[in-house]
């Protein structure tokens, strides 16, 4: 008798992951497994694994891989110790992620302000195929751009990083990126002169100006100087230009390394040299008018005759009447559209009465101007008096002490608005308070434009500008 044994062979069994598990790239696999045979017992601990791959991933129960991309078949195989062997089989496929590439613009690229940029990429995935349509385009300063494989936009100064980004079925993202540069431009300032500065012709001005940019930095040495009138006038922070007659906006501009400009302007009037004319008074329409009475204030009686010491009388009279002269000036000869800068009307001291008035209690000698005659007549009126004037206080007048002495007074702004271009100019004078109270003649003399002697005229001494 004898005996035969017959060998069975073992068996083997892939526990995890299930068949057709699907995973992204770079993550870790725990395969696990059994096996074991009649004769030999429990084999798992003798399990090889293998992937169609990758090969050899290990041995035992349960081992760790991670696997590339692709579809794996994973197999788990023993044999036993009568050399029969045993196997299972799975498939596990690794999502290897989608590629994006950014076309256009390359990386790097520098635009000026205001320029529109067509970024253009693609995206693929070995799973998904064409992901191009689900680019997302995004910039590190201005955010969120667009979607798609074409999109354009308008950036913001500044440097900006530009990323296009795609996300796969598999939850895999991806992206590109590249640097894009937007040249804000400079900007350039006058610092000096001022705005609708005037000066005479002949005088040298000074420019200065400062210009920077975001990228160039301190540009103000290139800062180029203009003048609407003359042309060019230097280059820098700091120009010396003597420019001709007329008004000329000066223009300060300059140009960065990308071209961009910037200006900044002003307007200077270059004026002739001031005129000065001395106009003297015209005899005939001086004269004094005195107060109808005390308490009045209207005029009553009138004189433009005098010729000697006092025709101009500044002060009161008898019974505490009040004294106002007049003194008329044919200014038309200074022309249309001048500007008068400065006025003086001068008085030259003859005689007074009684107590001066300039140290007796009536306050300031002031003048009054008016275009025109006071009373809508240049001749002497004895409503002059009490009359409206175009400019009222217009200056003050010093008191002149000595017969001979001159007595100046400057008018004020509105004094040199009244003066009158095209006819005459009058002006009164008087104490702002006007009486003393003491019933008698006390009162400033000074000497009117019918003295014979021809220094001793009032004068009205005008400065202006064409």
């Amino acid at each position: 008798m004898i005996t035969v044994t017959v060998n069975g062979g073992p068996s083997v069994s892939i526990t995890a992951p299930a068949d057709g598990t699907s995973v992204n790239d770079g993550t870790a696999i725990a395969f696990t497994g059994t096996a074991s045979d009649t004769e030999d017992g429990d084999l798992t601990a003798n399990i090889s694994w293998t992937s169609s791959l990758d090969g050899a991933l290990g041995t035992g129960g349960s081992v760790n891989a991670t696997l590339s991309v692709g579809t794996h078949t994973i197999t788990a195989s023993v044999t036993d110790s009568g050399g029969l062997p045993a196997s299972d089989v799975i498939t596990v496929t690794v999502n290897g992620g989608p590629a994006v590439s950014i076309t256009a613009p390359a990386d790097g690229t520098s635009v000026n302000d205001g320029t529109a940029i067509a970024f253009t990429g693609t995206a693929s995935d070995t799973e998904d195929g064409d992901l191009t349509a689900n680019l997302s385009w995004t910039s590190s300063l201005d955010g969120a751009l667009g979607t798609g494989g074409s999109v354009n936009a308008t950036l913001s100064v500044g440097s900006h990083t530009i990323t296009a980004s795609v996300t796969d079925s598999g939850g895999l993202p991806a992206s590109d990126a590249i640097t894009v540069t937007v040249n804000g431009g400079p900007s350039v300032s006058i610092t000096a002169p001022a705005d609708g500065t005037a000066v005479t012709v002949g005088t040298a001005i000074n420019f200065t100006g400062t210009a920077v940019d975001g990228e160039d930095g301190d540009l103000t040495a290139t800062i180029s100087w203009t003048s609407s009138i003359d042309g060019a006038l230097g280059t820098g922070g700091s120009v010396n230009a003597t420019l001709s007659l007329g008004t000329h906006t000066i223009t300060a501009t300059v140009t960065d390394s990308g071209g961009l400009p910037a200006a900044d302007a002003i307007t200077v009037d270059v004026n002739p040299e001031p005129v000065t004319v001395t106009f003297t008074s015209i005899g005939a329409e001086d004269g004094w008018v005195r107060e109808s009475n005390e308490t009045s204030d209207v005029g009553g009686t009138s004189n433009s005759g005098g010729r000697g010491a006092r025709p101009i009388r500044p002060g009161d009279a008898t019974s505490d009447r009040q004294y106002k002269s007049i003194l008329s000036f044919d200014t038309s000869s200074i022309p249309d559209g001048a500007t008068i800068v400065e006025a003086r009307f001068r008085l030259t001291r003859g005689t007074g009465q009684g107590t001066s008035p300039f140290n007796g209690g009536f306050g300031q000698c002031l003048i009054d101007v008016n275009t025109g005659g006071f009373s809508g007549s240049n001749a002497l009126q004895s409503s002059d008096f009490q009359a409206a004037a175009t400019a009222v206080a217009a200056a003050v007048m010093p008191d002149a002490p000595n017969q001979g002495d001159i007595s100046e007074g400057v008018l004020n702004a509105a004094g040199l608005a009244a003066i009158n271009v095209t006819g005459r100019t009058q002006v009164r004078i008087y104490f702002e308070i006007d009486d003393n109270d003491d019933g008698g003649n006390d009162n400033a003399g000074f000497y009117s434009g019918d003295n014979s002697n021809a220094s001793r005229h009032p004068q009205l001494e005008i400065t202006y500008q064409e």
